[in-house]
């Protein structure tokens, strides 16, 4: 068999004249693994020194009930990238959360709270914070993709 049909065939898939043109809709639409890069990406700057000398996970019962509702997803990443522009060396993760939000699900029912309260220029305060409300999404990820297995 000849290997000139499968040569012509790669030729066709990969010229640039026949691939679907790259339109603001199809860059807006963000697959988990960019989202959970990310996520991974904006903890590895959390976790750059100087490192504070307390846990990360030390919150509130209240705060940790904030970040973790589901209904509260999009409005306390508002409030984390108002946060972000009162501090000094964020910029990275300024730019890294505004493109998060593609990432998270719309809400299902309208918050019955307010959404995370977090003071200005306390970066301490700001890193525990978003390192748990991160990690609450990439738990909620990984729920989700299991279930979604499980259907299969």
């Amino acid at each position: 068999m000849s290997r000139l049909p499968v040569l012509l065939l790669l030729q066709l898939l990969v010229r640039p004249g026949l691939q679907a043109p790259m339109t603001q809709t199809t860059s807006l639409k963000t697959s988990w693994v960019n989202c959970s890069n990310m996520i991974d990406e904006i903890i590895t700057r959390l976790k750059q020194p100087p490192l504070p000398l307390l846990d990360f996970n030390n919150l509130n019962g209240e705060d940790q009930d904030i970040l973790m509702e589901n209904n509260l997803r999009r409005p306390n990443l508002e409030a984390f990238n108002r946060a972000v522009k009162s501090l000094q060396n964020a910029s990275a993760i300024e730019s890294i959360l505004k493109n998060l939000l593609p990432c998270l699900p719309l809400a299902t029912a309208a918050p019955t709270r307010h959404p995370i309260h977090i003071k200005d220029g306390d970066w301490n305060e700001f890193r525990r914070k978003l390192t748990f409300y991160l990690k609450t999404l990439e738990n909620a990820q990984a729920q989700q993709t299991t279930l979604s297995l499980a259907i299969f």
